[in-house]
């Protein structure tokens, strides 16, 4: 089976440039992002990136990033949690559902 490429570019002096990159077998996950959460995810790993290049944040920040879109990309691989979150998301947009305030003062926050 052919492993996805991330196909990454930049702009620069009027020239497009393009580089196809397959990831590590770590990174195996990220294929199960839906197309705007990569992005989104790109995104913030540029500014994890930065951050921890200035000295604001740790390598740590990086791996619990990297953690939680990887649990994220999980997600989207459990077609029946998938329904429920649409399910949801519905009912919530339908007026549906408590106020997280609510929620907090019932389980004792």
């Amino acid at each position: 089976m052919k492993k996805h490429e991330i196909v990454a570019g930049h702009h620069v002096n009027g020239r497009l440039i393009v580089k196809s990159i397959v990831p590590p077998n770590s990174l195996d996950w990220i294929e199960s992002l839906e197309t705007e959460e990569f992005v989104e995810f790109f995104e913030e790993l540029l500014k994890q990136l930065s951050q921890i290049s200035e000295g604001k944040k740790d390598a740590a920040t990086l791996t619990i990033f990297l953690s939680e879109w990887r649990e994220t990309a999980l997600i989207n691989t459990e077609p029946d949690v998938l329904v429920d979150i649409a399910e949801a998301e519905q009912e919530l947009d339908a007026g549906g559902g408590k106020p997280w305030p609510q929620i907090k003062k019932e389980i004792g926050l």
